[in-house]
């Protein structure tokens, strides 16, 4: 027979993408979670960093102060270029040093107490000594801070301009809070210091020179004073110079007076030549005297007239010092403190943030790639055009809610042969199987209704002509699909419409219908057709499933539940195939069919083994149960192709286990709901 039903394109809309996300929504939430979990252990093991920033503000430059019309400097050459001081603060070794030196020591920091530098820090002291509480740091604080140094602090800062401002803004990042505002205020407090410094550092070295002058010319005139005074009073003793001159005179006119009188060794006349020699004595002492007292005058005249003129000076020198002090005080302003820090890593709420978006693509990545990997057949459409065959039903879930597939499905698909090799990976059948047979739910249910509408499709599907002995096979591809429990569940059907129904249980390799039903298995199908009791005797009735443990309340209150006979499997034979292949088999089947309107025949499963494909020529129709989440539409080809290619007849497929748009309420009555899941019930 010619295969027109090969592997054919799925097609996709938006639809079936939302009904991707239904099915698999906590495989999502899943991803999701994971991914968050990831996203808050990173960020709890991140080690945390905090900033805290400082903004000083620069003013325009001004040309500075002048000294006796020489300028001594210029700051600035027209405005406010700050790239230089940005580098300024960042790359000046000196600056950093200071910062450093401060934060360890506070405000009994050498560098600032020095007498070069006491003034320039004196405003800001109290901010200084209360940086770095020691009452209120830690001792792996204290540590570090010890650790500090200039050039490890010139990579915790960074340095940048406000736009269209004079602002620069200073912003420190460490692990520790108090550390990363203490450095930020630090360095905006030297670097104040520093500016001020640098722009009075001229004319205060100007004014040291002058008042050093100063200094010098008093030393010296404190040095001259002395013997000055001593060559004026020598000369006050030596007397005057014209005196003395007239007093010589006048002794030599009353020498020669007394000549004239007396002889020249009188007494009157020695004694007055020793008047006269005296005098001429002094005479001859008064220049080098005077010499020395008119020099030391002199040298006393200039230093006193340097004095005066260093005097003006270092009044002049001092006046520049401090306006230029008072005014470039003014330039560099610190305008905000750091008072508190700013979280920079980990960032919890955007980490949350982007964890989350991280998590919805991933969760959806991994549901659409495994959906596609998924090679069953999710919608009834794409299952009648893959097969070119009628689903005559749709089973819903039955017993328990929808439950996603298996987060890890995919590896199961690729792990499935290995599986296979190891016994205790298998499933074992649900304990409750039997509280899934159909007289347990409301006849008006939505289970009851999925299998009326199975039954119906049925007898359309075999013609409503043959009233009586219709043999019905039920089978599917692969073990675990709900081909026994629907075998069970459209007998029961049958039977409360009233048809006379026969159940055979010809799957004799895993028969399960006897513990369906709770009954006795010892003799059924393959003892018939071995020849160890007839027909009559294997075949189980009311009265059967009474003496078993099944619920006859619910078994009696069941419309028609007497025109159900069962023959289960049996013994279990070594050899099935064979059984089935004989004539006793068809033989039964023939007569059957004159005492029942139905016979429904549990098959195993078609592709493990050939007993459905035997059965498929006795019966007048074979349905074939495909669980979508369980079975690979390969499978489900290659089975109908089997079946096809031994003359079987297929009514039609039956979807297992489907929530089809249908949920159960308490009463047992149904509503329609969006989207649909899967059971990963096995039967």
């Amino acid at each position: 027979m010619e295969n027109n039903f090969s592997d054919k394109t799925l097609n996709i809309d938006v639809t079936d993408y939302w009904m991707i996300i239904q099915k698999r929504f906590f495989q999502i939430l899943l991803v999701f979670f994971l991914v968050i979990l990831g996203t808050v252990a990173y960020s709890l093991k991140q080690d945390p960093l905090y900033q805290a920033e400082c903004k000083i503000r620069i003013s325009a430059r001004q040309p500075m102060a002048t000294i006796e019309g020489a300028q001594i400097t210029w700051y600035g050459a027209g405005g406010n270029d700050l790239s230089s001081e940005i580098e300024l603060i960042s790359n000046k070794d000196q600056i950093m040093d200071t910062v450093a030196d401060i934060l360890k020591n506070r405000g009994e920091s050498l560098s600032i107490n020095s007498e070069d530098n006491k003034i320039y820090y004196a405003d800001q002291m109290d901010k200084i000594n209360g940086i770095l509480d020691p009452k209120l740091t830690t001792m792996t604080e204290k540590d570090y801070i010890k650790s500090l140094t200039g050039a490890s602090i010139k990579g915790l800062i960074q340095i940048e301009t406000i736009p269209s401002s004079d602002i620069i803004v200073i912003r420190a990042q460490n692990r520790y809070k108090e550390v990363a505002k203490a450095i930020a205020n630090v360095v905006a407090i030297a670097y104040r210091a520093d500016f001020w410094r640098s722009k009075t550092q001229n004319a205060l070295d100007t004014k040291k020179f002058i008042d050093d002058q100063v200094v010098q010319v008093k030393e010296d005139l404190n040095k001259i004073r002395p013997s000055l005074q001593k060559v004026s009073e020598e000369n006050a003793a030596l007397g005057d110079a014209e005196i003395l001159k007239r007093q010589l005179t006048e002794l030599k006119i009353e020498l020669d007076k007394l000549k004239e009188t007396y002889q020249e060794n009188h007494p009157k006349v020695e004694k007055q030549r020793k008047l006269i020699a005296s005098i001429e004595g002094q005479l001859s002492k008064l220049p080098k005297s005077k010499q020395a007292y008119d020099d030391q005058q002199a040298e006393w005249d200039l230093n006193q007239n340097l004095r005066k003129s260093l005097g003006e000076f270092a009044l002049k020198a001092n006046i520049d010092y401090q306006a230029k002090r008072d005014k470039s005080k003014d330039e560099i302003q610190i305008i905000s403190f750091a008072l508190s820090t700013a979280q920079l890593k980990p960032k919890n709420t955007m980490n949350i943030i982007v964890g989350c978006l991280f998590g919805i693509i991933l969760g959806l990545i991994y549901a659409f790639v495994f959906e596609g990997l998924d090679t069953s057949i999710g919608k009834i459409e794409d299952v009648e055009r893959i097969t070119n065959l009628p689903v005559i039903a749709h089973i819903p879930l039955i017993g328990n809610k929808a439950v996603q597939s298996s987060f890890f499905k995919p590896l199961k698909i690729i792990l499935k042969p290995l599986s296979n090799l190891i016994p205790f990976t298998k499933k074992e059948d649900p304990v409750d199987l039997d509280k899934k047979i159909l007289f347990n739910y409301d006849p008006l249910s939505v289970v009851a209704e999925a299998y009326k509408t199975l039954r119906t499709n049925i007898q359309f599907a075999i013609g409503t002509g043959k009233r009586t002995g219709n043999a019905i096979a039920i089978t599917s591809a692969s073990p675990r699909e709900g081909k026994t429990l629907t075998s069970t569940n459209l007998a029961i059907a049958l039977a409360q419409m009233g048809k006379m129904t026969l159940l055979i249980e010809a799957d004799m390799r895993r028969p399960k219908i006897a513990d369906l039903f709770k009954i006795d298995s010892k003799q059924g199908l393959s003892d018939i057709l071995i020849g160890t009791i007839n027909v009559e005797g294997a075949t189980r009735t009311t009265a059967d499933y009474l003496m078993g443990n099944i619920e006859w309340e619910k078994l009696l209150g069941s419309q028609g539940i007497d025109n159900l006979h069962i023959i289960t499997c049996g013994t279990i034979p070594p050899n099935p195939s064979e059984l089935l292949l004989s004539a006793e088999f068809r033989e039964m089947i023939s007569d059957m069919r004159q005492k029942y309107d139905f016979i429904i025949i549990d098959t195993p499963p078609i592709l493990p083994v050939s007993d459905a494909s035997i059965i498929g020529t006795v019966v007048d129709g074979t349905v074939l149960i495909y669980q979508s989440d369980t079975t690979s539409r390969h499978l489900l080809l290659r089975a109908i192709q089997t079946l096809k290619k031994n003359q079987t007849k297929l009514i039609g497929i039956v979807i297992n286990q489907l929530s089809f748009d249908v949920v159960m309420l308490k009463s047992g009555r149904y509503k329609y709901k969006d989207g649909y899941a899967y059971s990963k019930d096995e039967l």
